[in-house]
C-alpha cells in the first residue's frame, strides 16, 4: 500500500509518505500556499512521490488534515449565514448568558455573533419543553421565511429553534422548503447538529456549523478537481476535530467537526507512540511556524472535550482536547512602549516569513533567535533546500530588539528564546495544575519543526520525567493523520434520573443513535465487520449544572445496572475534580454515541536509512541560554544517532525535518519505534 498525508500549517505543509510494500518512508515540508486553496497540496504531492519513483495517481490513501475551517472562524471569512430563529428570540446570538467576560470590569465587550443581527429571520411557530407543538408552523409562515432568506442573499442557513432538540419537525419543515427554493444553499438544523438544551449553544453551534460549510465545501472542490487532475483513484480522508478522519461526502455533510482538523493529528500520534513506549502520562508540544499546540495524554488516553468556546464562541462538538498559544518559530518578537520584550501573537507566516528566510520578511522572529544562537544552522534548514542567512536575522534583531533594549545581539536573541519558553511553561502549569495534575510525573512529546529544539530546555526547568522526540518529529501530526480511523458521532436529549429511566425509552433512543450511525458508515463503504459501536451517558449529580460524558459498556446497558452506572459516574467525577458524593442522586442529561469504521491504520517502517548518507558528524559554536560565552559542539545527524543508539549532550541533532537541541547533562537514547527519549543523566 501506497498511503501519504499532509498537514497544512500556516507556514509549512507536512508531508509523509509510507510505501509498505517497499518498506519505504519518505518526509518532506513545502510552504503552504494561499489561505483556502489546495494548490500547495497537490504540488506536494507530486514532489513526495517523484522522490518515491511513483505518481500522485499510484496512492491508495490520502489523509489531509487542513486549517481552512480554523483560519476562516478566527479571520472572519467565512460564509454569510442567515439564521432562522422562533419568533421573539432574533438576539439569541447577541445576548448569550450572563457571564461577563471580565468579571469586575465596569464596561464589557463582548465577541460579535458570527451572524449579523440583520441576518436573522424570525418564524411564527413555538414547541414547549415538553416537545408538543403550542404553536403550529404554517404555509404562510414557512414561504415568508423562504422570501426573507432569498433576499438577504444568504449563502448557507442555519436553523435553531425554540426546543428543537426535543422536536424538530418544525426544524426538517423548514429545512425541506429552503433546500427546494434555494438549491444551492445548504441548511444546517440544530437538531441534527446539536440535539441539546440551552438554546444559545445550539444556536451558536448551528450557526459555526453554516460559516463553515460554503468554505469547506469549496476547499474541497478545490482538492478533489485537482486530485482528478492527476488522475488520483485512492481513497481520500479528512482529519476531523475529535481524532477520527471523514470522507469528503461526511465532512461536507458535518463541516463543524473539521474546525480544529489541523490540530488532532499530532495528538494522535502521540497517543500511538507513548502506548508503544509504555507511558502513560505525557504532553505534546507541537511547535509549527505560526504557534505551539499543547495536550494532555492521560492514563494513556488523550483528553477530550464535548463542548468548548473558540474566539468567544461556544461550541459544542466533540474535539480532541488542544490548547493553542500563538508562539511558533515565526513568531515576531517586538518591545512594547514600556520597554517589554514580547513573543508573538503576529507571525511571519510563509510569505514574507523570517528575516533570515531571506525572502523579504524584516522582523525578528524565534526562527531568526535561533539561528544567531546556532541552534540552527544555515546549511541544515530543510536538509539544506532553504538556505538561512544569519546576516539578516542579525540585522532584524539589532533593528527592532537589540538596539531599543540596549542590550547586545546575542542577549537579545537569548531574551526571545526566554520569553517564548516562558510562555509555554505557564501554558503547561496552568493546564495541568487547574485539573489537579502534576508536571513530575509526565514525559514531553516534543514534534512539530520547531518543538525538539525546546523541549529538553522545557521538560528541565519543568521538571519533567523526559522528552521523547519523535523518529520524524517535523511531520509528526502528517504521520498521525495515518493513526486514525473513521468515525461519525450523534447524540440524542433524554433526561431521566438514573433509578427512573424508561427503559424501553432509553433501549428506542440508543437504537436510534446505533441505526443513524450504521448507516453514515454505509455510506462511507465500511463494511460490517470493521464497525465498532461506543456509548456514552451524559451524567450529573441532580441540581448540578455541568454534565460529564461517561463511556458506558453495552453490557450494564443492556442489563440497565444504575448502581453500576452511578459508580461510573462518581469515579470519573472524583477523577476529574477531586470529589464525588456517592449517596446524590444521578440523572441523564443526553445519550451520545460514535461509531468507529477501523481503517487498518498505516505505521512506518522503524528508523527507515533515508537520510544515512548525510551522517558526518560536524561542530559548530552554540550559545546556550545559560552560558555568557558560544561552546563548540558536535552537529550529529540523526541517523548516527539511530546507528549508535545514543548521544550525549551539549549536542545539536539534525534531520531534514526538524532539529533537536540537547543540553549539557542531557542524554538521548534511542526508543521503540526509532524515537528520541531525552533525560538527564544520573
Amino acid at each position: 500500500m501506497l498511503a501519504v498525508a499532509a498537514d497544512v500549517g500556516g507556514t509549512f505543509t507536512d508531508l509523509i509518505l509510507v510505501d509498505s510494500a517497499r518498506n519505504l518512508v519518505l518526509v518532506d515540508k513545502v510552504s503552504s500556499g494561499a489561505r483556502g486553496t489546495a494548490g500547495s497540496i497537490v504540488d506536494g504531492l507530486a514532489r513526495i512521490t517523484g522522490r518515491s519513483a511513483a505518481r500522485i495517481a499510484d496512492i491508495d490513501l490520502f489523509v489531509h488534515g487542513f486549517t481552512v475551517a480554523t483560519n476562516a472562524f478566527l479571520m472572519r471569512s467565512g460564509a454569510r449565514v442567515a439564521l432562522v430563529t422562533t419568533q421573539g428570540f432574533a438576539d439569541v446570538l447577541h445576548i448569550g448568558n450572563q457571564v461577563r467576560p471580565q468579571t469586575y470590569a465596569l464596561f464589557q465587550t463582548k465577541p460579535a455573533p458570527l451572524v449579523d443581527r440583520g441576518m436573522v429571520v424570525e418564524v411564527d411557530e413555538r414547541v414547549d419543553a415538553q416537545g408538543g407543538i403550542v404553536r403550529p408552523l404554517d404555509d404562510a409562515a414557512v414561504a415568508a421565511a423562504v422570501d426573507r432568506i432569498r433576499a438577504l442573499g444568504a449563502d448557507a442557513v442555519a436553523i435553531s429553534l425554540m426546543f428543537s432538540f426535543l422536536n424538530g419537525a418544525h426544524e426538517a419543515r423548514l429545512a425541506q422548503a429552503i433546500r427546494a427554493a434555494l438549491p444551492g444553499c445548504p441548511v444546517y438544523v440544530s437538531h441534527e447538529v446539536n440535539p441539546q438544551q440551552e438554546e444559545w449553544q445550539r444556536a451558536s453551534t448551528t450557526a459555526i456549523t453554516a460559516y463553515l460549510g460554503p468554505i469547506v465545501g469549496r476547499y474541497l472542490d478545490d482538492l478533489e478537481t485537482r486530485l482528478d487532475g492527476e488522475t488520483f483513484r485512492g481513497s481520500l480522508r479528512l482529519m476531523r476535530s475529535d481524532g477520527g478522519v471523514a470522507t469528503s461526502r461526511a465532512a461536507r455533510q458535518s463541516p463543524g467537526h473539521m474546525l480544529t482538523s489541523g490540530l488532532a493529528g499530532g495528538v494522535m500520534a502521540a497517543t500511538r507512540l507513548c502506548a508503544d513506549l509504555d507511558i502513560g502520562q505525557a504532553i505534546t508540544l507541537d511547535v509549527g511556524g505560526t504557534s505551539a499546540d499543547h495536550a494532555i495524554i492521560s492514563a494513556g488516553q488523550p483528553g477530550r472535550r464535548t463542548a468548548g468556546v473558540i474566539d468567544g464562541q461556544p461550541i459544542r462538538l466533540p474535539a480532541i482536547d488542544v490548547e493553542t498559544l500563538s508562539n511558533g518559530g515565526g513568531s515576531i518578537a517586538w518591545v512594547d512602549i514600556g520597554g517589554a520584550l514580547r513573543v508573538g501573537p503576529l507571525s511571519a507566516g510563509a510569505v514574507p516569513g523570517p528575516a533570515c528566510t531571506g525572502r523579504g520578511g524584516t522582523e525578528p522572529t524565534v526562527t531568526d533567535a535561533a539561528l544567531v544562537l546556532g541552534w540552527l544552522g544555515a546549511e541544515d534548514y530543510l536538509g539544506g533546500e532553504i538556505r538561512l542567512d544569519v546576516d539578516l536575522a542579525r540585522a532584524a534583531i539589532g533593528r527592532q530588539v537589540a538596539e531599543p533594549l540596549g542590550i547586545s545581539i546575542e542577549a537579545a536573541a537569548q531574551g526571545i528564546i526566554r520569553v517564548a519558553n516562558a510562555q509555554l511553561a505557564q501554558a503547561f502549569r496552568a493546564v495541568t495544575s487547574s485539573r489537579g495534575l502534576d508536571l513530575r510525573d509526565f514525559h514531553l512529546v516534543a514534534f512539530g519543526g520547531a518543538g525538539p529544539l525546546y523541549g529538553g530546555m522545557l521538560a528541565r526547568e519543568l521538571g519533567m520525567r523526559g522528552v521523547v522526540v519523535p523518529q520524524y518529529p517535523g511531520v509528526f501530526a502528517a504521520e498521525g493523520l495515518l493513526a486514525t480511523d473513521i468515525r461519525h458521532v450523534d447524540q440524542r436529549a433524554f433526561r431521566a434520573l438514573l433509578d427512573q429511566v424508561d427503559r424501553k425509552a432509553l433501549a428506542a433512543a440508543l437504537a436510534s443513535l446505533h441505526d443513524a450511525l450504521e448507516a453514515e458508515l454505509q455510506a462511507d463503504g465500511v463494511p460490517p465487520e470493521r464497525r465498532r459501536f461506543t456509548i456514552l451517558l451524559d451524567l450529573r449529580y441532580r441540581g448540578q449544572f455541568h454534565e460529564l460524558a461517561v463511556e458506558v459498556p453495552q453490557a450494564l446497558l443492556d442489563a440497565f445496572d444504575p448502581v453500576a452506572i452511578a459508580g461510573l459516574f462518581h469515579d470519573r467525577h472524583h477523577a476529574t475534580f477531586g470529589h464525588s458524593d456517592r449517596g446524590r442522586a444521578v440523572e441523564i442529561v443526553n445519550l451520545r454515541a460514535e461509531m468507529l469504521g477501523e481503517m487498518g491504520q498505516v505505521r512506518p517502517p522503524e528508523v527507515a536509512g533515508e537520510d544515512a548518507a548525510a551522517a558526518a558528524e560536524r561542530r559548530r559554536a552554540v550559545l546556550f541560554l545559560d552560558s555568557p560565552a558560544a561552546v563548540e559542539v558536535p552537529v550529529v545527524h540523526r541517523a548516527a544517532v539511530n546507528a549508535k543508539g545514543s548521544q550525549e549532550g551539549p549536542a545539536i541533532i539534525v534531520q531534514r525535518d526538524s532539529t533537536t537541541v540537547l543540553l549539557a547533562g542531557q542524554v538521548a537514547r534511542v526508543a521503540a519505534r526509532g524515537a528520541l527519549i531525552v533525560t538527564e543523566k544520573k
